[in-house]
């Protein structure tokens, strides 16, 4: 979708702006030039095994995991771009300044959609130019907030919010432009093969295009529906056969694009392609009719090919790798979970989407800019459902609630500078600011743990805490285990990334819920009394042990088991069967040979 040219000029400043600020925070602190999430570093680690050789179709991790490795559900839709700038780069300097510079680049050029799409959602509502400055610095402040964006963020999400973003702006579009149409078809296509999990979101986008045009049917609706439902089945079957190895093309799977999500697209976009070509002319009773009969299709097709997708993909873990690893998981907790923990907290995460879900109703029951209002609404509520079930979805949230949040701050400011002596709309304008970014209520939320939950003291240990855990996982850290001949490492699962990373070694456990088994035989290891743990690291073929005391699965491991391998370790008993690497004996990461 090409930018109106009155938009170029903000999103570029806005943009160089975000450089300016993502570059000075990076160098300052001297970070690391990968992103500190695993997700960031197994991507890197997937992008070189790529490099490498590795076939463009297999997805396999042949150094993670127990023997034979791990078939990942990561697009290389998303390898591709950073190999590529890689590859370029490389012909210019080494191949680690290629990296540097690569990861340093591709997070800020997904930043521009996000921008982009923000700024106009606003604009389209608004309708007037102060909404442009807002959106801006919405924009920009949303991208700052989340983390996504940094130099070496490298995960699939920040790409997800970049194409979500310029989603929005079509749908939002007064015009119905069939050429926007048409890249939304192919976005939503191609989130969809990026990561399955915005399935739900995915599947909204196609309800509110098809409700879209049950209600204005005619010459209105009836060439941009047929496109964005043609170039969706077009994008979802190029990008199905171009990326499915053709022995798993019948395979059906719930964390990636495989048959089960591949036919329900394919069934609701030829349904609603020639609903669309057959009968936009016809009574909005007949229009609504057809999407009913498409919708019973695609349920039915579901519960034929996919039952099992109709659940969540972390539904078929092991009850015993919940316990011990996915209820531990930050991210992944549900909102119930959150508040029993860190009940002020869901401050920064629930409280915007909230206020933006009954400022939508209050708009729509003024019935003013009520279709773009109703489409915000419907994408709000999923999102914030879905963040119900697991907090990292909220992030999609927010950014849907700042925008109608953004459009009150743009209309009082235009209030504000038409009767600037009016104290009221000032502070009223204050006040909306405020009110509208996650960043001060997480802040909020921080006061008022400190009041209520003693949460400073806290809050010091576990920022130690999680200093400590960095130097787990710096490169200095692992250049002992790199050193050592080739062989198997049993670690805490947040390490086994780094492992991949930085030597040369197979890594048992990463947080990854495809290496069930990897993980269950680390953490079983870890709680079993020293001689069972021995059998199980044999078992395993584990030649090394990396121990990080700091680690929190340590914590867990040690809690859960009193006199168990972990426990053991930290207390300074060591086995007989293992033996320290003396020259890592005071190091934050000590290493363990296996006799």
């Amino acid at each position: 979708m090409t930018a109106p040219q009155n938009l170029r000029y903000p999103v570029f400043v806005s943009w160089l702006i975000l450089i300016a600020i993502l570059t000075i925070t990076h160098v300052w602190q001297g970070l690391d030039y990968v992103g500190a999430d695993n997700d960031d570093v197994l991507r890197l680690v997937q992008v070189r095994d790529f490099l490498s050789g590795q076939s463009w179709f297999d997805l396999y991790q042949y150094r993670l995991g127990l023997d034979g490795g791990t078939l990942m559900h990561w697009s290389r839709l998303v390898d591709a771009p950073i190999a590529l700038m890689i590859t370029v780069f490389s012909y210019f300097t080494s191949q680690e300044n290629a990296e540097i510079a690569a990861l340093f680049i591709w997070p800020l050029i997904t930043a521009i959609p996000v921008i982009y799409g923000f700024i106009f959602a606003v604009k389209t509502i608004t309708g007037h130019k102060n909404a442009v400055v807002v959106g801006a610095i919405g924009a920009v402040i949303f991208i700052l907030g989340t983390g996504k964006f940094k130099p070496g963020a490298i995960d699939h999400h920040n790409v997800q919010l970049a194409i979500f973003a310029l989603i929005i702006a079509v749908l939002l579009h007064r015009s119905y432009p069939w050429i926007s149409y048409a890249f939304a078809g192919f976005l939503s296509a191609l989130t969809l093969a990026i990561g399955a999990e915005t399935t739900p979101l995915v599947a909204a986008i196609c309800a509110i295009v098809a409700i879209t045009w049950a209600w204005h049917g005619g010459k209105t609706l009836r060439r941009p529906t047929r496109m964005f439902s043609l170039s969706m089945g077009l994008s979802l079957t190029i990008i199905y056969f171009g990326t499915t190895p053709p022995h798993l093309y019948s395979q059906v799977v719930c964390d990636a694009l495989s048959m089960g999500f591949y036919a329900l697209g394919i069934t609701g976009s030829v349904g609603l392609f020639f609903a669309s070509a057959l009968l936009s002319y016809h009574s909005r009773t007949v229009r609504f009719g057809a999407l009913a009969a498409i919708g019973i299709v695609v349920i039915a097709t579901a519960f034929i090919i996919a039952p099992h997708c109709l659940q969540s993909p972390l539904a078929e873990l092991d009850p015993f790798l919940v316990k011990m690893w996915l209820n531990n998981v930050g991210e992944a907790q549900s909102v119930s979970m959150v508040l029993h923990a860190k009940p002020w907290s869901a401050l920064g995460h629930y409280m915007v989407p909230l206020l933006a879900i009954l400022l939508g109703c209050i708009k729509i029951s003024t019935g003013k800019q009520t279709e773009q209002h109703l489409k915000i609404l419907l994408l709000l509520i999923l999102a914030s459902l879905i963040g119900a079930l697991q907090v990292r979805a909220m992030i999609f949230s927010n950014f849907i609630a700042m925008i109608p949040m953004a459009v009150v701050v743009a209309n009082l400011r235009t209030q504000a500078n038409a009767d600037p002596k009016n104290q009221k709309l000032a502070v009223a304008f204050i006040l909306a600011v405020l009110v509208s970014l996650p960043a001060v209520w997480a802040i909020i939320g921080l006061g008022l743990s400190n009041i209520f939950d003693n949460e400073t003291k806290r809050t010091s240990a576990e920022e130690t805490n999680n200093t400590a855990q960095m130097s787990c996982k710096s490169q200095d850290a692992f250049k002992f285990l790199a050193n050592e001949p080739k062989g198997v490492v049993s670690s805490p699962s947040n390490l086994g990334a780094s492992v991949l990373r930085f030597t040369h070694h197979n890594a048992i456990s990463a947080p990854y819920h495809r290496n069930q088994a990897g993980m269950l035989a680390e953490i079983k290891s870890s709680i079993a009394d020293p001689a069972e743990a021995e059998t199980i690291l044999k078992s395993a073929k584990v030649t090394h042990i990396a121990f990080c005391k700091s680690d929190p699965q340590v914590s867990i491991s040690s809690r859960t088991a009193k006199n168990g391998l972990y426990a053991n370790l930290a207390k300074g008993e060591i086995p007989d069967y293992l033996e320290l690497i003396e020259a890592t004996a005071q190091n934050a990461l000590q290493v363990y040979r296996v006799r």
